[in-house]
């Protein structure tokens, strides 16, 4: 009996120690074969017994405004807007059902923390509430003038003390809405927007809109050092107006042509006092790939954006064209000329060689084509006037040639200056991109054509001036 009480005993530690190298050897692989767990709001009874809606926390705002919050308030939401692009600075907004809420916060690189889909809790208590222009923000006390405080960005110092990161990866769901639905959102009264405005700092989704022609042809937005916000208005079948769509200029896309189309437009929906402002989170929120409304299909019948150009490099080829770079008096070659998202070729006799004063360049399409078949041919580019020259600068044109020869002297061969709008050539800074307008060319249907935009000068005087140009687009329908 004590022998094999024994052998029992012994059995029962051999299996203790196996059991024991099982669970560490669980454990060893756990910890190095699995992946980390997406982060979550900690099991905190102070968090989750005290959520609110935003709507709930929105309605202790009056319009105007700047109220502390008191109670041990937490809002949860997910990120519905953030700066990854630029077009949102130094904010996001996040969002519930019963709306959105823009949290101000003094960092760049917001994205990398709170993506769009990452679910968030904000601690409330000691944030203050106040409105920019009737959109109800976040933040904490600017008493920098003790006699008129104001809200300014939480310090990223503090992000931790209000902020708790939640799961990535969760859907938000744009609100389905018309332009009617959200002009009449912006003009309701200031009183009734914390109760009433659900629409505000949440991702809407306009279906069957398009820019208003006076906006097609431009960029986004001001791509000049001044980088100005510029606000282009959107309009629908039926002819409905009063909703703009905002861009930065310190936005990454800034200098992108806007598109031509109609459809689908996502973005955050951000009233600015009364007008209905919507702000895109990168140019995929915007798919304008219909036919406008009442139009005919637009066939491109020559594109040149000069995607593939850099900086102070002479011109030989554009993206999907070989022009011809022509510095026939003077000596002086289109360059190119890169900022940000913007492509541009650009002439200027500042600084050349030989210091000539009389100059005359050309960079000319190869032959472009408008078939009999095509009705309302235009061309579309923007320009700049890029330098100050202090007087009368030099002269820059877009031509239009039927019996160009494809010789170094173009000037030999019969052109016509183009009624384009370009700037004057003395230009004062911030420069601003130009639209040259739809130039018609249907006096070209049926015939074979170059295109040649032409910098001259006459005097010493004038070589200070440079012009830019880029974005050409030849289209018929």
């Amino acid at each position: 009996m004590k022998k094999m009480k024994n052998k029992g005993l012994l059995l029962t530690a051999s299996s203790l120690l196996v059991l024991l190298a099982t669970i560490i050897t669980m454990s060893c692989n756990k910890k190095f074969d699995e992946p980390p767990a997406t982060p979550v709001a900690p099991v905190d009874t102070s968090i989750s017994n005290n959520i609110v809606s935003i709507k709930t926390l929105k309605s202790l705002h009056t319009i105007g405004g700047l109220e502390q919050i008191s109670k041990n308030y937490v809002i949860s939401g997910v990120v519905g807007g953030s700066d990854e692009s630029g077009n949102l600075y130094k904010v996001i907004t996040i969002q519930d059902s019963t709306g959105g809420i823009t949290l101000t916060l003094d960092r760049s690189g917001l994205y990398n923390d709170y993506p769009v889909g990452r679910k968030l809790y904000i601690k409330c208590q000691g944030l203050y509430i106040s409105d920019y222009n009737h959109n109800i923000q976040l933040g904490v006390l600017d008493n920098t003038v003790p006699s008129n405080p104001a809200l300014t960005s939480i310090p990223s110092s503090l992000f931790d003390n209000y902020i708790i990161k939640g799961t990535l990866g969760n859907t938000v769901t744009p609100k389905i809405v018309t332009l009617s639905q959200l002009k009449s959102m912006a003009g309701i009264s200031a009183a009734s927007i914390p109760s009433k405005d659900t629409l505000q700092s949440t991702l809407i989704q306009l279906n069957n809109v398009e820019l208003n022609s006076t906006d097609v042809g431009y960029v986004y937005a001001d791509t000049s050092s001044a980088k100005k916000s510029v606000s282009r208005n959107l309009t629908d079948c039926i002819g409905t107006t009063g909703v703009v769509l905002y861009s930065s200029g310190y936005a990454s896309f800034a200098g992108f042509p806007v598109p031509t189309g109609k459809g689908t437009l996502l973005g955050i929906f951000t009233p600015y006092k009364t007008t209905a402002e919507i702000e895109i989170r990168d140019t995929s929120d915007v798919q304008f790939n219909d036919i406008r409304c009442g139009a005919a299909v637009a066939k491109t019948l020559f594109s040149e954006t000069f995607a593939g150009i850099t900086t102070a490099t002479t011109i030989t080829s554009g993206t999907d064209n070989v022009w011809q770079n022509i510095a026939e008096v003077g000596g002086v070659s289109f360059q190119g000329y890169v900022s940000g998202s913007s492509h541009y070729a650009t002439a200027s006799g500042y600084g050349a060689a030989g210091s000539p004063s009389v100059i005359a360049s050309w960079m000319i399409t190869p032959t472009i084509t408008i078939p009999s078949t095509i009705t309302s041919p235009t061309l579309t580019f923007v320009s700049n006037d890029a330098y100050f020259t202090g007087g009368v600068g030099a002269t820059f044109q877009v031509l239009v040639s039927t019996n160009y020869n494809g010789s170094s002297t173009p000037s030999k061969s019969t052109w016509t200056v183009l009624p384009a709008t370009i700037p004057s050539g003395d230009a004062t800074f911030p420069k601003t991109t130009t639209s040259s307008g739809a130039v018609d060319l249907s006096a070209y249907i049926g015939k074979t054509i170059y295109l040649a935009w032409r910098y001259t000068t006459t005097s010493a005087a004038q070589t200070g001036s440079k012009y830019e140009f880029g974005n050409v687009q030849v289209v018929g329908y």
